[in-house]
């Protein structure tokens, strides 16, 4: 997440003095020895041209005292890089010749004080035999974006913009995997999940809102210092989308916000990447979900406002969704809450219990397992879903499929084949009581298969997610993103429930495997589990009873209206000089 200390980009202001002693090339005739030159200096940084001296013919020694200006912010920053003073010798009739050059490295400038001095000339592309200085003065001019408090607001007027967020690990960590998700609220409050955007899907239905990807590793940038970023176009958004929340989760089970040592979102004017605001939130405790910020509408315009707050338990964004719209308390008024109201966001290797994401404190009395699958190409693949029934010791004991619809213990049936794999929705379901399995049976994996043996290669999407029967109500959700896994595969292991004691888990195994039928992938199934023993989960969340609701929309909602509005307003510093951002109130 380095970022040049925040330094979103400097004004330059640079003298070219004089030269002294330049290398000659005129003069000297077809055999001669070159006398003069015609000198001028070519000002530039990262290829783009910014400005040039005046000629000043026949001499060794010019003196140009030319002043020039310019700034460096957005995309065209990078304090890493080099002011480029190229020197050359005008020609009338055929390619200027060039006569060497000086570097000014720009990290130096913005730690000094403003600089006077002589630059020796050094070789360039096109001239090895130099000599010479260059009498350079320079001042600079650090910006940087308005740095943010925890609950702070700023008035956004960009159209579009994007919203990078960034994290470093502790030294001597390894790498986590970190997500960043941008979750879409209506203007009644509830989620807009064809508008959110997340690991699970990179590009909101409007098209407004697009997510970069997931970086797994935490220790790659996607710009200055972003690991993902999350691009907004606000002409786009629909006219029923309220706000945005930016939230932050550690993925990776067993590791918590402990491990990080920083993390960051800025708000960025995409076209010119001119960075406008940035937040800093505290880090420390062994928190797995952090609420970074809110975008959300302010009349005709948008309001960002920080929030800096954690959850201890949730991995997903799913998992905070009623603290997300108790968020929403200063914009929805009378918002209604209820806090089991969650639904999982799985990854591969994912792993919850199925009580902790249930409307009531026991299981519903039957769940559906619902896969869905896409091709490219209007290919048509006969795919199946089956479900393979495992002892504790990993012998089987039934298999479910497209020629045993049902199985012994009657617990489980199978919706039906859908041979197609085109029609919208779940492409085949599979329905369980779970109350009724047979208590022997340990571990339910499913499984899809290509029956006709045709490769999985034009699979562009699979999912899965499991709801409740009779009211629809998802209990997790699970997106494969990577399908190029499937590539030469005709199998798919896709997720698994088990027991934990008197509880029933799910955990999504995603590998993909060679088989036409789920018989082919009993032994896979089995390797599977062997390979990745089940461990222990934390408590079960506590159900909580009447009155929760509303006083977690009470609490957060308090939370949100303590926001004060600040002035977004670079700030600009002389070189060398200490930089603090004070919130400043708009009366």
């Amino acid at each position: 997440m380095t970022d040049a200390q925040g330094i979103l980009g400097v004004k330059v202001d640079l003298t070219l003095v004089k030269g002294s002693g330049l290398v000659a090339k005129d003069g000297g005739g077809l055999f001669g020895k070159a006398k003069s030159s015609d000198p001028f200096i070519r000002v530039t940084y990262r290829g783009l041209e910014l400005g040039c001296t005046p000629v000043i013919s026949k001499t060794l020694d010019p003196e140009w005292n030319h002043s020039m200006s310019f700034s460096l912010e957005g995309r065209r920053f990078r304090a890493d890089e080099d002011i480029l003073l190229s020197i050359y010798d005008k020609d009338k009739f055929s390619k200027d010749d060039p006569m060497g050059e000086v570097r000014l490295h720009l990290s130096d400038l913005m730690h000094g004080r403003p600089i006077d001095k002589m630059f020796p000339v050094n070789a360039s592309p096109g001239c090895t035999k130099v000599s010479g200085q260059v009498h350079v003065k320079v001042a600079v001019t650090v910006r940087r974006a308005l740095s943010l408090n925890a609950h702070e607001a700023v008035a956004v007027e960009d159209t579009r913009l994007a919203v990078g967020l960034g994290w470093d690990m502790l030294p001597g960590n390894q790498a986590i995997d970190l997500d960043a998700s941008c979750v879409a609220i209506s203007r009644s409050g509830n989620v807009m999940m064809d508008e959110t955007v997340y690991f699970g899907q990179l590009k909101s239905k409007s098209g407004a809102i697009r997510h970069t990807g997931d970086e797994k590793e935490g220790d790659e940038d996607l710009g200055q210092g972003d690991d993902e970023i999350i691009v907004i176009d606000v002409d786009r958004v629909p006219h029923d989308l309220l706000a945005v929340f930016f939230v932050a989760t550690v993925a990776t089970e067993g590791r918590t916000f402990a491990d990080v040592k920083g993390a960051r979102i800025r708000l960025v004017e995409w076209g010119s990447g001119v960075e406008r605001v940035r937040f800093m939130p505290a880090m420390g405790g062994a928190h797995t979900a952090l609420f970074m910020a809110r975008l959300a509408r302010d009349g005709k315009a948008w309001k960002l406002t920080t929030i800096g707050e954690f959850d201890h338990t949730a991995r997903d964004w799913g998992s905070v969704m009623p603290e997300l719209r108790a968020y929403m308390g200063d914009l929805v008024p009378g918002i209604k809450v209820n806090p089991s109201d969650r639904v999982a966001i799985m990854h591969k290797g994912g792993t919850i219990r199925l009580r902790d994401y249930c409307a009531a404190p026991q299981l519903p009395q039957t769940v559906v397992l619902g896969l869905h699958w896409d091709v490219t190409d209007g290919v048509n693949i006969d795919l199946d879903a089956s479900v393979i029934m495992l002892d504790a010791n990993l012998k089987q004991l039934d298999l479910v499929f497209f020629q045993k619809l049902v199985s012994s213990d009657g617990a489980v049936r199978h919706g039906g084949d859908e041979r197609e794999g085109d029609e919208k929705g779940d492409d085949e379901k599979i329905f369980l009581e779970l109350a009724k399995v047979h208590p022997a049976v340990a571990y339910i994996g499913l499984v899809i298969n290509s029956y006709s043996g045709q490769e999985l290669d034009d699979v562009k999407d699979a999912g899965v997610h499991l709801f409740d029967a009779a009211t629809a109500r998802d209990i997790f959700r699970y997106e494969m993103t990577n399908t190029k896994e499937l590539d030469k595969h005709t199998a798919l292991v896709m997720a698994m429930l088990y027991r934990e004691g008197p509880e029933w888990c799910a955990r999504i195994i995603s590998e993909p495997a060679q088989g036409r039928t789920a018989h082919d992938n009993v032994d896979e199934l089995q390797r599977y589990i062997k390979r990745n023993p089940i461990t222990p989960l934390p408590p079960p969340r506590e159900f909580e009873g009447p009155g929760a609701g509303a006083e977690m929309v009470r609490k957060l909602t308090a939370s949100m209206a303590q926001a004060h509005i600040v002035q977004m307003t670079p700030v600009a510093v002389p070189m060398g000089s200490p930089v603090i951002a004070e919130a400043v109130p708009i009366s």
